[in-house]
């Protein structure tokens, strides 16, 4: 099997920046405060893991990082089994321009003579290893990536060398080639969601095994993170951002979800390319057919905004993908491009801001919860031509739709990241702001209830210990989002709520009643009919059929929609559905009026700041009435800021 070369699969195939501001200049949203508004304000810490101790690879917290983001740029290279110009580069990159503490290298490094020599000087010059890359499943020798097993002799000597400062071999945007690659050969691809992911861990066994089961470090291209965090041996996850990749918010909902499940911390790489180009400052502009140059890529405007808004998302170490110079100036003389001054800029701003206390920790209040086994990933990605896959073999089922349309509310146009000129997609407006996070649902009982809503955002395959999490999340003061096809997979229902008989069928402009609001529906669906507590509130009915259902439960309230999982009841496609750059992805399975209307409120519940329609937005809490707000405008228009 040969591997996805992303810069050959790129090659076939807005103004704004970000802004910082206190709340006293914001205005607050005047919603009287209940028991649903929680704040958890507290930096991850994997030492307070339950599995922490258990682990055979502890992650590292933010002590080892000092208490600030820091930054990845450059690499060591070898030369006649030689690794060259270390102490060189840390001082280039590190003290002459400022732009990075922490470095990569290639897997050859790890057959170098001087390997010794180059770890004693990276720890004598106080600098991060944060990678070694460079396997890739499949792949024979040449170009710098292939399959091989790394020795366990050189990975001993750099972690009894550099300590905390070595962050392990590079498990590299293996989750993308599995779905686009081997997922499709095996047999039978329509096997089950439990065998797909049995499937999925026996191949990154594989790769765990080959790379020495010692730490590692993830740079997830899909949404598969909380899959390798769970066997123990992570240092950190993260993902780049541009290039050909999905929307960098709900990319690190993932990341953060899973990072915060299994107590690792998370980093980000802004990519310089895009799916035309990759930039690059001086020299020929271009690069065995992929076109580079200064105008090619990914934009600065993106990369800045992307770079900022990791920076709040709490990242413990951020870097451009490449382009920090010109590359085409006299030994000695180097000039930064502008990759470079931005780095440099960021770096300062950190610097100046001072610890990531000082600059806030990100507030999330909603949890949107997919099952342990769902494989669900975005619409349409860079991995395969195929659209609405699961695991990528699995066509899309009613919940895989239903978490597609509760996330596309959260963030509108994410699936097009990647696929418009215009860079839309890659950061999208957030109506309710920047502050989700995405678990699976072997997610346990502390960390749910730091969320005050927590959205079933798809099928549960359910189950009695599901069920319990549930009801005591709610009975702690949860206010909790499920959908009728999921509430069925629970015994006995949900806080006395469940389903009494068989669905039934609605027409098409059949009208919901939600409060005083009337909604026809579009589009022919189904409503379970409910058995509730006497006290509980029907929030919405089609006649006399309940569609929501409310009940107060403990200090918490659950709320139930009756239809199975809020999606249309028929394809309102009509023949196939394709994928075009430049062009929207027709939706054959739209989330229902009543069923946005209901989520509409839940959300717009944990709303804390408004800045005006089309921005997106990002809370990071610095102490009690005092936060940091990272402002963008993801258009190539001027927006207002309110």
């Amino acid at each position: 099997m040969s591997p996805v070369n992303r810069r050959q699969f790129l090659a076939s195939g807005a103004a704004g920046a970000a802004a910082l501001a206190k709340h006293s200049s914001i205005k607050r949203v005047k919603t009287p405060l209940t028991p649903q508004y929680r704040v958890y304000d507290h930096l991850l810490n994997p030492r307070e893991h339950p599995d922490d101790i258990h682990r055979p690879v502890r992650a590292p917290g933010w002590d080892t990082y000092g208490y600030r983001t820091r930054f990845a740029g450059g690499g060591f290279g070898v030369d006649n089994d030689q690794i060259v110009n270390v102490a060189q580069v840390i001082e280039k990159m590190k003290d002459k321009f400022g732009l990075a503490d922490a470095f990569q290298a290639t897997y050859n490094i790890l057959y170098a003579e001087n390997l010794a020599e180059a770890a004693t000087e990276i720890k004598k010059q106080g600098a991060f290893l944060h990678d070694i890359e460079g396997y890739i499943p499949g792949c024979g020798p040449g170009g710098g990536m292939t399959q091989f097993t790394a020795p366990s002799q050189p990975l001993e000597l750099i972690e009894a060398e550099l300590g905390d400062h070595w962050l392990g071999m590079c498990n590299a945007e293996q989750d993308g080639r599995y779905i686009g690659q081997h997922a499709p050969q095996l047999y039978p691809s329509c096997a089950g969601p439990y065998e797909q992911y049995l499937n999925f861990h026996r191949h990154f066994e594989q790769l765990h095994d080959d790379l020495g089961n010692r730490k590692i470090m993830a740079i997830v291209t899909l949404n598969y993170g909380h899959y390798l965090l769970k066997e123990g041996l992570y240092t950190l996850i993260g993902a780049e951002t541009a290039q050909g990749l999905p929307n960098a918010q709900l990319y690190y909902s993932f990341i953060r979800g899973a990072g915060k499940q299994y107590g690792v911390p998370w980093w980000a790489i802004e990519s310089v390319f895009n799916r035309w180009g990759y930039k690059r400052y001086g020299g020929k502009n271009h690069n065995a057919g992929y076109p580079c140059g200064p105008t090619k890529g990914a934009s600065l405007s993106l990369l800045k905004r992307l770079r900022y808004s990791e920076i709040l998302y709490n990242c413990v170490l951020v870097g451009y993908e490449q382009s920090y110079f010109y590359i085409d100036t006299p030994p000695g003389e180097d000039k930064l491009s502008p990759i470079g001054v931005m780095q440099q800029a960021s770096r300062r701003w950190v610097d100046t801001v001072g610890s990531v206390e000082q600059l806030g920790v990100m507030l999330t209040p909603v949890a949107v919860m997919l099952d342990f086994f769902s494989g669900w990933t975005f619409p349409r990605h860079l991995y395969s031509e195929n659209i609405y896959r699961a695991w990528g073999n699995l066509p899309y089922r009613e919940g895989g739709y239903l978490t597609h349309g509760v996330l596309n509310m959260l963030y509108p146009t994410y699936q097009d990241s990647s696929y418009y000129h215009d860079e839309t997609g890659f950061i999208s407006p957030a109506p309710y702001g920047d502050g989700v996070d995405c678990l699976l649902s072997d997610a346990e009982s502390w960390l749910l209830a730091r969320y005050p809503l927590l959205v079933i955002g798809g099928e549960l395959t359910g189950g009695i210990e599901i069920r319990d999490k549930l009801a005591g999340y709610v009975e702690g003061g949860g206010n909790l989002v499920i959908t009728a096809g999921s509430l069925a997979k629970l015994p006995g229902g949900l806080c006395g709520v469940q389903l009494a008989e068989a669905p039934r069928q609605f027409a098409a402009k059949t009208a919901v009643q939600a409060g005083k609001k009337r909604l026809v529906e579009d589009f022919p669906f189904l409503l379970h009919p409910l058995s509730f507590p006497v006290e509980a509130t029907v929030a919405a009915s089609s006649g006399s059929t309940p569609a929501v259902v409310e009940v107060t439960s403990g200090a918490g309230k659950l709320t139930v929609i009756a239809s199975p999982f809020g999606v249309s009841g028929e394809s309102t496609v009509k023949g196939p559905i394709t994928s075009r750059v430049d062009e929207p992805l027709a939706n054959p399975f739209p989330l229902l009026k009543h069923v946005r209307h209901v989520l509409d409120g839940a959300f717009r519940a944990q709303v804390l700041f408004e800045v005006g329609d089309g921005l997106s937005l990002i809370a990071c809490r610095k102490k009690p009435g005092e936060y940091t707000l990272g402002i963008c405008n993801n258009t190539l228009h001027e927006q207002p800021l309110k």
